[in-house]
């Protein structure tokens, strides 16, 4: 029978430690996978967080004018809308109204649809809202020390015509 050559000395067990290099640099490319990952998945809950907050001080511009129209209102308000809870903890949008300003007022022409024979107006106002997504522990509206957790303003200007007609020109201010 034939003997088989040993192997050199000097590279015994060489390939066991090529392959724990090779498992190494594949755990710090998967772990950096995570990672990245763990950060985008963050991105994108924050930024779904900002948009919500814009578009409800958006909602709070088209409140204001249906409150002057309906009820008269035009002082400041408060409002929470989407609101949920998550264990004992309540999440939700805070939206203030500034108070509906007249800006200038002229008589409408060709007023029509006035059953009592009142002059129509045209009017341009201005107004703004502020939306907050807060989060808070209890009942009620959100305490002054609520956590805040995104804000956006939006101010506009609400030409209404004839006192029928809305038109919004809005101003994205922060957020």
């Amino acid at each position: 029978m034939r003997q088989q050559p040993s192997p050199p000395r000097g590279e015994r067990g060489s390939a066991y430690i090529v392959v724990l290099l090779a498992l190494v640099v594949l755990t710090i490319v998967g772990l950096s996978l995570v990672m990245v990952t763990q950060t985008e998945v963050q991105l994108g809950s924050n930024e779904r967080t900002i948009s919500r907050t814009f578009f409800a001080a958006d909602s709070g511009i088209s409140i204001a004018p249906a409150r002057r129209l309906i009820e008269g209102a035009d002082a400041a308000f408060t409002y929470i809308q989407n609101e949920s809870h998550l264990g004992n903890e309540r999440i939700a949008d805070q939206v203030q109204l500034s108070r509906f300003l007249i800006l200038s007022s002229a008589l409408a022409d060709g007023c029509t649809g006035n059953a009592n024979d009142q002059t129509c107006f045209n009017t341009n106002n201005i107004t703004s809202a502020t939306a907050s997504r807060v989060s808070w522990e209890g009942t009620g509206m959100p305490p002054v020390g609520a956590k805040v957790l995104s804000q956006s303003q939006v101010v506009s200007e609400v030409r209404i015509l004839n006192e029928m007609f809305i038109n919004i020109d809005s101003v994205r201010v922060s957020g």
